[in-house]
């Protein structure tokens, strides 16, 4: 029996939730469910891309990965199943899998055929995503349970940017995480690739700038700004014990929210 890890915008107030873990052991009563996350904002791919590609390949291969986030299909979205990397990934063809993997070709993509057997509201995650990885628990193959199609939207505007002139990177604000801190879709792997031994400063709103990485939080006194990549590997701006909860993370000082540009000029 695989693992079946479910990440949502659905809350922990409702009973979303609740049914969807129901559904999945009526079907295999011995499935080991996992949550993610469940507190993605409302619709938000951005952030549960950022959430859920730094933790699926924590979990053991083979691990099914259902996405409930903005879920319902229309003509121009499908339903899919993909397998990349060896694990499996269950959600609606919104443009997050080529935010999880821009450089990762998948291994298998099906649209899937499974049909919501009720006249409901649409529910897909309990009444499809749960039927295709109760499936694939029990040993089935991808293709048993949709076509094969040959490729996933992409989602190429959340990517960071180098000038023409290579002397400005724009990157943006993808995630704001428990304590105030704000994560950027820069990677450190594109920074180093751009800064190329220039000096730099971060332009932040509120005319904040920050004209130097750390390696960890406590090289700064505590409530100080700071800048560096976290352990994703993203450009974070975070305040050294900082909190959402008090006001005092660096999004709320900063007046930092998601989406909002983040630049860095290179002298």
């Amino acid at each position: 029996m695989a693992i079946i890890t479910l990440t949502s915008d659905y809350g922990n107030k409702d009973y979303f939730t609740a049914a969807i873990k129901g559904a999945i052991l009526s079907e295999s009563p011995s499935a080991q469910i996992v949550d993610i996350s469940h507190q993605v904002s409302p619709f938000n791919i951005q952030e549960a891309a950022y959430i859920l590609k730094n933790a699926y390949h924590h979990f053991p291969k083979g691990t099914i990965h259902m996405i409930g986030i903005d879920a319902e299909a229309t003509k121009t979205k499908l339903h899919l199943a993909c397998k990349i990397e060896g694990h499996y990934f269950i959600g609606a063809d919104t443009g997050i899998f080529s935010l999880m993997f821009p450089f990762i070709k998948p291994e298998q993509i099906i649209a899937l055929n499974i049909a919501q057997e009720s006249d409901s509201i649409p529910f897909p995650m309990k009444d499809v995503f749960v039927k295709a990885a109760c499936h694939l628990n029990r040993g089935g193959t991808l293709g048993i349970i949709g076509r094969q199609i040959e490729q996933l939207r992409e989602m190429k505007d959340f990517q960071p940017t180098l000038s023409l002139d290579r002397k400005i990177l724009n990157g943006q604000v993808i995630y704001i995480d428990h304590y105030g801190n704000v994560i950027s879709n820069i990677t450190e792997k594109f920074f180093r690739e751009s800064v190329s031994g220039k000096t730099f400063e971060i332009k932040l709103p509120r005319r904040n700038n920050i004209k130097s990485l750390h390696k960890s939080y406590t090289e700064v006194a505590e409530g100080e700004m700071l800048a560096l990549f976290n352990s994703a590997g993203h450009l974070e701006i975070a305040i050294n014990k900082g909190d959402a909860n008090l006001a005092n993370g660096a999004s709320g000082l900063l007046g930092i929210k998601v989406k909002d540009r983040i630049s860095i000029e290179f002298i």
